[in-house]
């Protein structure tokens, strides 16, 4: 099935969406069961849209605008965010191994109970994000700003952050102990 170019206060369950997308709007809209990994979409805005139980893994995403989206349940497997503009977006319950954050404008984002491993948070804009009971094993915050990101909860092993960002970042005390490494503490 092919989207059409503007979509509002529709429903669709089990779909399995195909083909080039020129530029597609989708408001008020909720998706389930449905598979969108085989689509490509040259130009995606959501507003007010829910995926529940659905496929967007290795979806190509950049440049593109999310409000007030919520992913309950999706497989985005090496889903590509990088350039966007997700604003009040909740991912929950999601498989983002791999998923690509880089040069992205984040307001309001909360991730709960994600697998965020090998995941690329580079050069993020940002303004409140939650991570809570994430795995963020090998994901990369470079020349991001982490003041105020909350980690107590998440798995931060092998996580690859530039030094000078980490004034204000919240982690345990465990944490605490591996960050400790980067910046070369010996603790005996």
């Amino acid at each position: 099935m092919k989207l059409k170019e503007y979509i509002e206060s529709e429903k669709y369950q089990n779909l399995k969406i195909e083909g080039h997308h020129e530029y597609t709007e989708i408001i008020s809209t909720e998706f389930e069961n449905s598979d969108l990994s085989l689509a490509t979409f040259q130009g995606l805005d959501l507003n007010e849209v829910k995926l529940n139980k659905c496929n967007l893994s290795n979806l190509e995403l950049t440049s593109h605008s999310y409000q007030n989206v919520v992913f309950d349940n999706c497989n985005l497997v090496g889903i590509n965010f990088a350039d966007s503009y997700l604003d009040n977006v909740i991912f929950n319950n999601c498989n983002l191994l791999y998923a690509n954050f880089s040069g992205s404008n984040l307001k309001n984002i909360t991730f709960s109970n994600c697998i965020l491993k090998e995941s690329s948070f580079n050069n993020l804009k940002w303004k409140k994000i939650t991570f809570e009971s994430c795995d963020l094993t090998n994901s990369e915050f470079y020349n991001t700003i982490m003041r105020d990101i909350d980690f107590t909860t998440s798995t931060i092993t092998n996580i690859k952050i530039n030094i000078n960002n980490l004034k204000g970042l919240i982690v345990n005390y465990e944490q605490a102990l591996v960050l400790s490494l980067l910046l070369g503490i010996k603790i005996k």
